[in-house]
């Protein structure tokens, strides 16, 4: 009596075990575009966050809150804001921060008396 695995036999197991390291490899590449995708969100709602808060800290007459559409490329990031006159002593601006795949924006208005933020 032989004992041992056929051809045939040791052939099937391999191939189930070719399928279960290509589907857990499929699973693993979407989990790295995923965490990927998060980091690049993160560092953009960061980078938002950072010109919102520059741009409110500064006084009306400040070049950058000047009408008109101004820009920055940082890196792989590109912010833009769009000034615009609301009212004596208000201003509206339009910040966009994107990349080539992601873009978040924001809107915030600008007074010598009152400051609000909308999403």
């Amino acid at each position: 009596m032989n004992k041992g695995f056929t051809l045939i036999e040791t052939l099937a197991a391999l191939s189930l075990l070719l399928f279960a390291v290509l589907s857990s490899s499929r699973i693993l590449v979407s989990a790295l575009a995923w965490t990927r995708q998060s980091q690049t969100r993160f560092r953009l709602v960061e980078k938002l966050d950072y010109f919102k808060n520059y741009l409110s800290s500064l006084p009306l007459s400040a070049p950058e809150l000047v009408a008109g559409c101004h820009d920055r490329t940082e890196g792989t990031v590109r912010v833009e804001w769009c000034v615009e006159t609301a009212g004596t002593f208000l201003k509206r601006v339009r910040l966009a921060v994107a990349t080539a795949r992601l873009s978040l924006r924001v809107v915030l208005y600008r007074s010598q008396f009152i400051q609000a933020v909308r999403p």
